[in-house]
């Protein structure tokens, strides 16, 4: 059973392990070894404890009380109507793709999304993770699939 749980401290180690696995064996498809190595600093079990606490809400996915995802929501930066969020480390331990807990994680942070007031969602993608959003009433920005600078998919939905 997976259980959705709020962010602490004491799973840092092991988000830290998921996301530089997946970054690692997935994002680097689309980035390349140099980007991941940069990106994967933010990612360290430090940082995670200095910057998940700080985004509007992060969650974590146990089963069976292990660490297997995580996903966060935080303000967009740089939107002045106050009603734009993006979802930020979305991420599940390989061994556990496709198993229905990514799904969890995005249906409870749409949960918070709309709680808030969020009336648009935006969430940056790897090409691996486009027809995952999707599924969830996502599209592609301005209805264009198109590589940002970072070599990432923005999809988004409104609200």
């Amino acid at each position: 059973m997976v259980e959705i749980v709020e962010y602490k401290d004491k799973y840092a180690e092991e988000l830290s392990k998921i996301i530089l696995s997946n970054m690692y064996k997935i994002n680097i498809k689309d980035h390349g070894k140099d980007v991941i190595d940069k990106i994967s600093k933010d990612f360290t079990e430090d940082e995670i404890k200095k910057k998940f606490p700080n985004r509007i809400k992060c969650l974590v996915a146990l089963k069976d009380n292990e660490v297997v995802g995580t996903a966060s929501i935080d303000r967009y930066r740089g939107d002045k109507t106050g009603k734009k969020y993006i979802v930020l480390t979305v991420f599940v331990k390989m061994e556990n793709h496709h198993q229905g807990i990514g799904r969890k994680l995005i249906e409870n942070i749409e949960d918070i999304a709309i709680n808030i007031g969020c009336k648009e969602l935006i969430v940056p993608a790897s090409v691996y993770a486009c027809e995952f959003y999707r599924k969830f009433g996502f599209d592609y920005l301005d209805g264009k699939k198109i590589k940002n600078e970072d070599k990432e998919y923005i999809l988004t939905k409104k609200y």
